[in-house]
């Protein structure tokens, strides 16, 4: 039976308990949230630690000659998912190299671009391979990455995989226009068959690039709520041609629609009606292609109307082209008359665009990873995606620090509110330690002091908007809360601090109820 089908198995199993839970009353799910009282067995945490682990992963790697992906285990002791994934690509090139022969003089070793780390925003990873990836043939090439995105996509918070080459994408034809696209894991599937099927989307050769149609997964960058920065997400796509014209403006469309599925205050500004001409191509000097990108004189200015940073927008469209598009090294963008020379933005500051050109790696601080925060609607939890550091998405700090933002401009419009008081910050997080499968959170006296503020009537939702925020969504199923150093029984009324917190799925939104079974059922039943 296949991981799909289990968890999705696991996922009824999460629904019928949740209904369930509905036919009790509001007092009897919040009566059982709680264990019974107990003396903490662990001191509170001075300063946070981070949960190390060795644990047992598998490699699936090509092998000349072999119609699937063989398996190699391998044992990883790290903490964050970043670091989860940065090992299991070291060993996965390292047994590459071997299996190809690279490290006994049969070539150069395949490694890490300018050892940059993994990026993994939204269930996306994206590898960027040295130069010497191109000595292999486009086949092994094909089979390498395909055997990279299985091994990634084995973990449960990657999905899909992109693989570049030294900033770039990587064709898979004679001409260099056929995208590759993202890819998904593949353990059991027949490498000739994959392989037959992408060379299946080839242009024949004589043939007009720009009447061949291509299917396939694209990843799509998109500014986020309040121009925090970018995050991206994959989606099937269809060209009518392979040229890269084409898909640049295939992506573009698609980039308006995501814009406007995402801005639910009004309609986004149409990003082609910003272009006074057809994207162009030409080729750079130093290697690689250039898109170039005509936009309106007052591009800038339309787009602050909506609300839309300029700097955000561009980084989502640099991303994008140079993921999807073959060969695509750099962006350059003129306003009107004008070469962009340089971009402001209230939140990432002043960043020159040196020569023109708009490249990947300038825009590295932009893209975002995310967590899940509950905030407050009608005396109820609501889950929401809020942008964090992507080195820290599975942080707990992280998580507490974007629950005590609160909610954007947008959400409030939409009535959601802030769980935690406006007078807390980050300083009041004392420390954070995992102990097993608990969280101990130390906080300080001006957190308590805000909590009795605060009053009874807020305690609940409170307490179980950071209870639910760090464990729906994480390994962890119990918080312990100290108060500089010390439990606490009572606060604002009759709730237990001292007692070990469970997640409450009673106080959230019916709306939550997908989120909780992918992210609390299926991740606790261990699958």
């Amino acid at each position: 039976m296949s991981k799909r089908w289990i968890r999705g198995l696991a996922c009824l199993l999460g629904l019928s308990l949740l209904s369930g839970c509905g036919n009790q009353r509001t007092a009897d799910i919040r009566a059982a949230a709680t264990l019974p009282p107990a003396v903490s067995l662990y001191a509170a945490p001075d300063g946070d630690e981070i949960r190390t682990e060795a644990r047992e992963y598998t490699l699936y790697l090509p092998v000349s000659g072999e119609l699937h992906l063989t398996t190699r285990p391998i044992w990883v002791e790290a903490g964050s998912l970043t670091e989860t994934a940065e090992a299991l690509i070291q060993g996965q090139l390292e047994a590459q190299n071997e299996i190809l022969g690279l490290t006994s003089g049969g070539g150069r070793p395949l490694t890490l671009y300018d050892d940059r780390p993994a990026e993994i925003s939204g269930g996306i990873c994206t590898v960027n391979l040295g130069a010497s990836a191109l000595q292999l043939s486009t086949a092994e090439l094909y089979r390498t990455c395909v055997g990279l995105a299985t091994t990634l996509c084995s973990l449960d918070e990657i999905n899909f995989v992109n693989v570049l080459v030294a900033d770039q994408s990587v064709g898979m034809d004679i001409t260099g226009n056929l995208a590759m696209g993202s890819l998904t894991g593949h353990p059991d599937e027949n490498l000739p068959v994959l392989w037959e099927q992408m060379e299946a989307k080839r242009t024949p050769l004589g043939e007009d690039l720009s009447r061949t149609p291509l299917n396939a997964l694209a990843t799509l960058y998109y500014p986020l709520e309040e121009n925090r920065g970018i995050g991206c997400e994959t989606r099937v796509l269809n060209f009518e041609g392979q040229t890269p014209q084409q898909l640049a403006s295939g992506l573009m469309n698609e980039m308006e629609r995501m814009l406007r599925e995402n801005r639910t205050g009004g309609d986004a500004l149409s990003l082609n009606s910003l272009l006074i001409h057809d994207p162009l191509t030409s080729e750079l000097e130093d290697g690689g292609r250039l898109i170039t990108l005509s936009l309106a004189g007052n591009a800038e200015e339309l787009l602050a109307e909506q609300n839309l940073d300029l700097s955000c927008l561009l980084a989502a469209v640099t991303c994008t082209l140079t993921t999807f598009i073959p060969g695509i090294a750099a962006v350059c963008v003129r306003m009107g008359d004008k070469l962009l020379t340089e971009l402001n933005s209230r939140r990432f500051g002043r960043l020159p665009v040196l020569g023109g050109l708009l490249r990947r790696e300038a825009f590295s601080s932009f893209l975002r990873g995310s967590a899940a925060v509950c905030l407050v609607r009608n005396g109820r939890l609501v889950l929401r995606n809020h942008p964090v550091d992507m080195e820290e998405a599975d942080s707990a700090r992280a998580m507490l620090t974007a629950l005590m933002e609160g909610p954007t401009k947008q959400e409030e419009t939409e009535g959601l509110e802030a769980p935690l008081p406006a007078g807390i910050q980050e300083d009041d997080i004392l420390g954070i330690a995992p102990r097993g499968d608990t969280l101990l959170v130390n906080l300080s006296e001006s957190f308590r002091a805000e909590i009795q503020a605060a009053g009874p009537e807020r305690e609940m939702l409170l307490c179980y908007s950071m209870v639910n925020t760090l464990c729906l969504d994480s390994d962890y199923r119990k918080v312990c809360f100290y108060f500089e150093g010390e439990q606490v029984e009572r606060i604002a009324g009759e709730l237990y601090w001292a007692g070990d917190f469970i997640v409450n799925p009673g106080l959230l939104d019916s709306g939550s109820g997908l989120f909780i079974f992918r992210s609390y059922f299926c991740k606790k039943a261990g699958i």
